[in-house]
């Protein structure tokens, strides 16, 4: 949570900031509005060690430059919000001592208060009116008395007596807010004084005035986030250490040594577990500066044998304390981590070391033997045993060492990790995650989902765990094999959710599904969860009705990303739920609301296409589609993955470069935007049905089939056909308490075909097969190829 103290105006009160407040719930800031005419917001600002944000708004911005060089230590940047430095037109020295003298000096002022209050009102808000905010009718109604108005003629006078000089300078970001329309202050006035400064920036806000901190907050949040870009690690120019994401375990290191990093389920404690989510599993703890010394000290093993800056490390291992050692010990000597997840399959290795020719892998004895047959990994010469085992160069626990490793000076697009899609459309690529991509993800996921101290989070994804370090909160692993979901996995989330005190989590949807199924049958509230974040595929309405019945005080955020960008967009549960225009409960939706797009991307929307798309000159009018049309996804910004490591064709068919170098990513998500700017998603472009001249999309099917009481998972696809071009179908998996050979199809089919109908969806056969194939890493996604080709086998098909 970063610290804002906001100084108001001249005249002004602390409650000028209370529409930026409101704007900035949740997103990660305390903006705390303090009497800019008492000192007392320098105690606030040297209270503790962390740096703040200050922020003024026009006389505001004298007060804080005035004080700058003496607190410096304490400030990481400063905002100021059309300043007034220096007065334009200054009192005379006659004017002074008229208004300091006792009873003529108040007749003075009070004369001028009601020749000028409402003409300066007007002054102050315009462009607006009165009517724009209910706030403005307050700063009018506090303008009315005339002691106010004399008070401000006092600030003015000290300010003219103690002047803005350029021993004011120093060297701190400074960006500053200048309105088009302002009637108050002159932009190219105080321009001149703030371009003293060595890191002053300027922006500039088309119809707005010196009340832009109540017509443009959104800009005021966007110029606090942009200007942090200053200081954020990753954002460095050359070979620099602050470049290195490690700096983030280094900052922890230094600010909260004590506090808990990581806690595990006991293995011994798991494996004696009664099954009941109310009796506690015994944990172990690591603490930061306990972390931060065993990951120095593995740093120190492997350059030790050999590793070098832009080597590449496989690491094989499941969500762990050592695997987070590993992969923090690898980044940190400015080595490259090639993270495999533990799902992976064989196809998955030797297309990894096919990609990154890897100088060592980190893994356990069985991992060795499998790579054995895959003749990528002939090659590598240093293999990392973890556990027991033979056939190894060296043994994890023997590289780690006394001596510390220092921090390796990295550029800021330097690869930090390699992570590999499922490749269930294809070969799996590799997204080359560089050291400011992950910092910039970092930041946009804490604008969406931010922490405070005193959370303690259990995320279910390992790279997710990557944020929560970063953000410096406690982080409690999943006691589950990823790699193979378990019938016992709700009640093991319910037990340390329960037990552990866990105030936030991730999930992906088929984890929260269960989890909630579980709950509900065994009368279980889950009281102390604040927030719960789910993502990774597509989640119906009914799915987040049934976990508020289990949580119902919870905020369930909706991310909307990929391996490639996350997040895109979100939206919470309650919103997502809100009242359509649609009453019949049997008609559904066209796709899947997502929420508001990310503050951190632009994104646009193109025309269906099957290959590579590349612009003529820059011009995106011949692919580009207006807001409101189906089209395919695309975004840029700096968390979006701009490559895929070694793999030029991938960026062809995934990527488009525009006239100004900037890479959109195809998300391969059909899509459009709503008259509120919510996304909806309507299905993937592979996935698209082609029937008959006229697109089809899975989403709303699928919606449907869930819905029936017999479906355990379902899948709708198009699989060719001779007149139609592609035939739709729609596939089931019956639940497990439901026996195959006793089950009613035809009635079944008929009550699919009836609601399908009353939709205007074309179903043209409808199977039940033995199994539908999901992802590995989330198991919400529906693999359709392989179901494609397994159609043509009369085995799978039940009926």
């Amino acid at each position: 949570m970063k610290t804002i103290l906001a100084l108001h105006g001249n005249p002004g009160h602390s409650e000028d900031w209370s529409i930026l407040k409101k704007k900035l719930e949740g997103q990660g800031y305390d903006l705390q509005a303090v009497d800019a005419y008492s000192d007392q917001w320098l105690e606030l600002l040297k209270k503790d060690k962390t740096k703040k944000i200050l922020l003024g708004h026009s006389w505001g911005a004298y007060r804080i430059l005035k004080n700058l060089p003496q607190f410096k230590d304490y400030v990481e940047h400063v905002v100021l919000v059309t300043p007034y430095i220096k007065p334009e037109r200054e009192l005379s020295g006659l004017a002074q001592t008229l208004l300091g003298l006792p009873v003529l000096g108040d007749k003075i002022i009070q004369g001028n208060h009601a020749k000028s209050k409402d003409s300066f009102f007007a002054d102050l808000i315009h462009p607006l009116q009165e009517g724009h905010d209910k706030y403005l009718s307050e700063v009018k109604e506090r303008l009315q008395d005339w002691k106010f108005w004399q008070k401000t003629a006092q600030n003015k006078i000290l300010m003219q007596k103690n002047p803005w000089s350029k021993s004011d300078v120093c060297d701190i970001p400074v960006t500053a807010l200048f309105g088009t329309q302002d009637k108050i202050s002159a932009t190219a006035f105080q321009s001149e004084i703030l371009k003293h400064y060595p890191k002053f920036k300027s922006v500039e806000i088309k119809d707005a005035g010196h009340g832009l901190l109540w017509s443009h907050p959104e800009e005021v949040i966007k110029a606090m986030s942009s200007s942090q870009g200053n200081n954020k690690i990753g954002y460095y120019p050359g070979s620099d250490e602050r470049n290195n994401v490690i700096g983030y375990m280094e900052k922890h290191l230094r600010e909260f040594p004590d506090r808990i990093a990581l806690t595990w389920a006991n293995r011994e404690a798991l494996q004696k577990w009664d099954g009941n989510p109310h009796t506690p599993i015994a944990h172990d703890k690591i603490t930061f500066a306990q972390f931060a010394t065993r990951i120095n000290s593995f740093a120190r093993g492997l350059l030790d044998i050999g590793i070098q800056k832009g080597d590449r490390v496989i690491i094989f291992l499941p969500m762990s304390l050592d695997m987070y050692t590993a992969m923090f010990a690898v980044q940190r000597i400015g080595a490259i981590a090639v993270f495999l997840d533990s799902w992976a399959r064989s196809h998955h290795l030797g297309a990894s070391a096919e990609c990154v020719n890897p100088k060592a892998m980190i893994s356990f004895k069985m991992a060795f033997d499998l790579v054995d047959q895959v003749p990528e990994f002939k090659s590598m010469p240093i293999r990392i045993l973890y556990g027991p085992g033979d056939k190894f160069t060296h043994r994890f626990e023997e590289l780690l060492k006394k001596d510390p490793s220092p921090v390796a000076a990295v550029e800021s697009e330097f690869t930090a990790l390699i992570t590999f899609t499922t490749g269930s459309t294809g070969k799996p690529k590799g997204a080359n995650r560089t050291h400011r991509f992950l910092s910039a993800q970092h930041h946009a996921l804490s604008h969406v989902i931010p922490y405070t101290e005193v959370d303690k989070d259990m995320p279910a994804f390992p790279i997710f765990s990557l944020n929560n370090l970063a953000s410096g909160v406690t982080t409690v692993l999943p006691a589950l094999d990823l790699a193979a979901p378990s019938e016992k996995d709700p009640a093991i989330l319910a037990n340390q959710i329960i037990n552990e005190n866990i105030n936030c989590t991730t999930l992906s949807p088929s984890m929260l599904v269960g989890l909630a199924k579980f709950c509900k049958e065994k009368g279980i509230q889950l009281t102390k969860l604040r927030r719960v974040v789910t993502g990774g595929a597509p989640i119906s309405k009914d799915d987040v009705k049934a976990f508020y019945e289990i949580a119902p005080q919870t905020d369930l955020w909706i991310l909307y990303g990929s391996t490639e960008a996350e997040p895109m967009a979100h939206i919470e549960g309650r919103d997502m739920l809100k009242e359509s225009t649609i009453t019949d409960n049997e008609i559904i939706e066209e796709g899947v609301n997502v929420g508001h797009i990310s503050e951190d991307i632009d994104f646009k929307f193109i025309r269906i296409k099957d290959g590579p798309v590349e612009l003529q000159n820059g011009d995106w009018s011949k692919v580009e589609l207006p807001e409101g049309e189906v089209g395919e996804f695309i975004c840029t910004g700096d968390h979006v993955c701009r490559d895929y490591y070694n793999n030029p064709d991938a960026f062809k068919t995934t990527k488009i470069m525009d006239a100004q170098n900037r890479v959109w990513h195809r998300t391969g998500d059909l899509a459009y935007i709503d008259k509120n700017k919510d996304l909806w998603i309507v299905g993937r472009v592979n996935n698209a049905i082609e029937r008959a001249g006229k697109y089809f999309f899975p989403v709303r099917a699928e919606v449907l089939l869930k819905r029936m009481d017999f479906t355990y998972r379902c899948a709708f696809l198009g699989v060719d056909h001779r007149d139609l071009g592609q035939a739709t179908y729609a596939c089931i998996e019956l639940k497990a308490e439901i026996s195959k050979d006793g089950f009613d199809y035809e009635a079944a089919k008929k009550e699919i075909r009836r609601v399908f109908d009353k939709n205007k969806i074309p179903v043209d056969e409808i199977k039940f097969v033995h199994k539908i194939p999901m992802d590995p890493r989330h198991h919400s996604k529906v693999e359709y190829k392989v179901l494609r080709d397994q159609l043509k086998d009369p085995a799978v098909i039940i009926a």
